[in-house]
């Protein structure tokens, strides 16, 4: 699961090291796939081969002529780049992706349970600000999901009141 915040800059290669717990995260893989992110927001989407892996199953699942089928995958396979981290975790992400998610040399890694995203900077500070606003405003949509995986005995480590 991919968790936390991290920042930090391209190299004098425009190479990037892939923070420690995303490497921990995609269990011991070497191959991460990035892309322009599917929702439309300003950054890039990724994830290892476990993701992928769920995608080519969801895909599978599809009509070959569906045209949500054929969407989806041009916009996670063909506008992908599949890319090898070295010994040393780092990855070389591509110039035409930087661009389009306006990033120069600053980056923001951030987690995003079974992906990540990467980020300029100032994108995901603006991001960041949308999304607490967004928790205010929605933060009773969760409430029922949760009990309900609570009083099922899904949440691992929650004790439920009535269990108190």
């Amino acid at each position: 699961m991919f968790v936390s915040t991290h920042e930090t800059s391209l190299d004098a290669k425009g190479r990037v090291s892939v923070p420690a717990s995303f490497r921990h995260a995609l269990g011991g893989g070497t191959r991460i796939f990035l892309w322009p992110a599917s929702d439309g927001s300003p950054c890039l989407e990724g994830g290892g081969e476990a993701l992928m892996a769920t995608y080519r199953q969801t895909l599978a699942r599809m009509s070959p002529t569906d045209p949500a089928r054929r969407a989806f995958m041009h916009a996670i396979f063909t506008r992908s780049a599949d890319l090898k981290m070295d010994d040393t975790g780092r990855i070389s992400i591509p110039k035409p992706l930087l661009a389009g998610a306006g990033i120069t040399k600053e980056l923001v890694f951030a987690g995003s349970f079974d992906r990540f995203h990467v980020w300029a900077p100032d994108r995901f500070e603006a991001f960041d600000a949308e999304m607490a606003e967004q928790l205010e405003t929605h933060q009773s949509a969760i409430d029922a999901p949760f009990q309900a995986a609570l009083a099922a005995g899904g949440i691992l480590g929650v004790v439920s009141e009535e269990e108190a």
